[in-house]
């Protein structure tokens, strides 16, 4: 039966992604971590804070900025 599956979050940039791209880490404990890059991957095993990447922080002012005009359109 063709259920309807969750889209899957980036755990470094928050990103919503399809399910077949991107890359699942399962950790030693047994939580899985999903990745929708290379990029998002490495700088999570370098032990970069996200909060502090500026590619990062980019993309969630776009965010904040499209989440504000589709607001102001729909008042």
């Amino acid at each position: 039966m063709g259920g309807i599956t969750k889209m899957p979050v980036c755990w470094f940039c928050k990103k919503n992604y399809e399910f077949p791209r991107g890359i699942t880490v399962v950790q030693r404990d047994g939580s899985v971590r999903y990745f929708c890059s290379s990029k998002c991957r490495k700088n999570s095993e370098m032990g970069r804070n996200n909060r502090k990447v500026d590619w990062v922080r980019k993309s969630d002012a776009v965010k904040e900025m499209k989440a504000k005009l589709n607001a102001d359109r729909n008042k």
